[in-house]
């Protein structure tokens, strides 16, 4: 049921993004689009409460309102008679473009999910692209000295300790998330977007591979002591795949500046609706 949820949202997405910008039925399809992806993160709750994993309880309630708060929005602008009599009314070219917006955010999430959840929810994928990142992980450490084997398709061995690759691993969750932020983007040169893809997607991809690297070689030659794998995976790794991003992050939008416009744009939106939902008025600059 779960994975229906989220199939199906991703779905009605892609539907709204092939109609027509001013097709009225896409961006209904597009409402519901967001409400069912919003339910869809409601639904993990269980097994979140079954772990007593309470930060991520507190985040899929924080994405189901972010959920419901988009959905809410179009359904609101959809319905405004202004925007449909005076479409050249400022308010109405407002509404239009923070649709347009929307309809950017949605192919973003599409697009990610499209990526990401057949390596998820597909066990012949998921093991493809696993041992994929573990066969070049050893080649490189091999490479470098390191006499490291594989001791099965997702674990990697190395003197005398052993480290298993999972789909974190394998830098999937960024590499989809960089696709998708790349493609959303309003952009006329298409050049611009090669550049921004070329420049962050295969450095991604070749710059977690040494990640990986480093980690397995910290932990079989206990660089930093009995605790080798934590400091060199959850300090060390984080921080350095933290910093990477941000700085991608920044090479992107440098090469794609509508992307600054793009999320300031939502931005006030968001801000926006919330002060609609709780009837606060907008400040107003003082003469």
């Amino acid at each position: 049921m779960t994975t229906s949820l989220l199939w199906f949202s991703v779905a009605l997405m892609v539907a709204s993004l092939l109609l027509k910008k001013d097709n009225k039925i896409a961006e209904i399809i597009c409402g519901a689009a967001w409400l069912i992806f919003g339910f869809y993160w409601i639904t993990l709750i269980p097994y979140y409460s079954a772990k007593a994993d309470y930060t991520n309880i507190i985040l899929t309630l924080l994405l189901f309102a972010f959920c419901l708060l988009i959905a809410l929005y179009v359904a609101r602008v959809f319905k405004n008679q202004t925007r449909r009599n005076s479409p050249k009314d400022p308010d109405s070219v407002l509404m239009d473009t923070r649709v347009q917006l929307l309809f950017d955010l949605t192919k973003l999430i599409a697009v990610v999910c499209i990526i990401y959840m057949p390596f998820s929810l597909f066990t012949p994928l998921n093991h493809l692209i696993i041992e994929s990142v573990a066969v070049q992980t050893v080649e490189i450490l091999n490479f470098l000295g390191f006499n490291a084997e594989l001791a099965a398709y997702n674990t990697i061995s190395y003197n005398g300790v052993t480290v298993m690759v999972i789909l974190a691993c394998t830098a999937i969750e960024s590499i989809a998330f960089f696709t998708g932020l790349i493609l959303a983007v309003p952009e006329k040169d298409p050049r611009r977007k090669a550049a921004a893809f070329l420049l962050t997607v295969p450095v991604i991809y070749a710059l977690n591979l040494f990640r990986n690297v480093f980690i397995v070689a910290a932990y079989g030659d206990m660089w930093f002591g009995a605790n080798s794998f934590e400091i060199a995976h959850h300090y060390i790794g984080k921080a350095g795949s933290g910093v990477v991003l941000i700085i991608l992050a920044y090479i992107t939008m440098k090469l794609l500046p509508n992307l600054i416009d793009t999320v300031l744009g939502l931005w006030d939106l968001f801000v926006d609706e919330i002060r609609y939902i709780l009837k606060i008025k907008p400040k107003t600059k003082k003469d």
